[in-house]
């Protein structure tokens, strides 16, 4: 997981390359892209990278990095994913399109703190 000021997740401190556990997109079962364009008009899976995520996949074009971003309110956690910036980028800002992901990984749940989908932020305008 990582704060929302984080965006520097594109290998750790020793140059080891990006590496995290894989998940599944889930869209709407229309077939309607609300993303704009973004990732999960793409693909059909990602990789989910960061702190406290198990390093066992390296991302590719079939399944780009996503962060896991946890934010805090007056109810308690709210967790979502987005794509990493890309390094010749700022960092954009990204808004639900619609799509979420999901692994029956344990280590996905073990990352997130709790069991089911995560909102994928993916849509940009």
């Amino acid at each position: 997981m990582s704060n929302d000021n984080e965006h520097n997740d594109t290998a750790n401190k020793d140059s080891e390359p990006l590496r995290g556990i894989t998940a599944l997109i889930y869209r709407d079962a229309l077939g309607i892209d609300f993303s704009n364009r973004g990732l999960s008009a793409q693909v059909t899976e990602v990789t989910v990278v960061g702190p406290g995520i198990d390093r066992i996949f390296t991302p590719t074009e079939e399944r780009p990095a996503v962060r896991i971003v946890k934010r805090e309110n007056t109810s308690g956690a709210v967790y979502h994913a987005e794509p990493l910036p890309t390094e010749d980028e700022p960092a954009p800002w990204y808004m639900f399109g619609g799509a979420f992901i999901f692994s029956s990984d344990a280590r996905f749940r073990e990352s997130i703190d709790f069991y089911g989908a995560v909102p994928l932020h993916d849509r940009r305008e």
